[in-house]
């Protein structure tokens, strides 16, 4: 009787700790998910930037082109 219950009272542990470390898990992959979407958002507007300063720097050089043939 008393090995019966220390092996139940084993199993119910065991199972809560696996319980435990799947949703660790799980909230270590959403921070991941989340942490990746920022990221995510931060190269596509660092792209943008990137993209208007090279637009800025063709009008500005065409600008000084302009300016020294004249």
């Amino acid at each position: 009787m008393v090995v019966t219950q220390m092996y139940a009272h084993n199993e119910v542990v065991r199972e809560r700790l696996h319980s435990m470390l799947a949703e660790a898990a799980a909230e270590r992959q959403a921070l991941r998910v989340r942490a990746l979407s920022r990221a995510d958002r931060r190269a596509e507007r660092a792209q943008r930037q990137l993209e208007r300063s090279r637009r800025a720097a063709v009008r500005l050089r065409n600008e000084l082109a302009a300016e020294q043939r004249s």
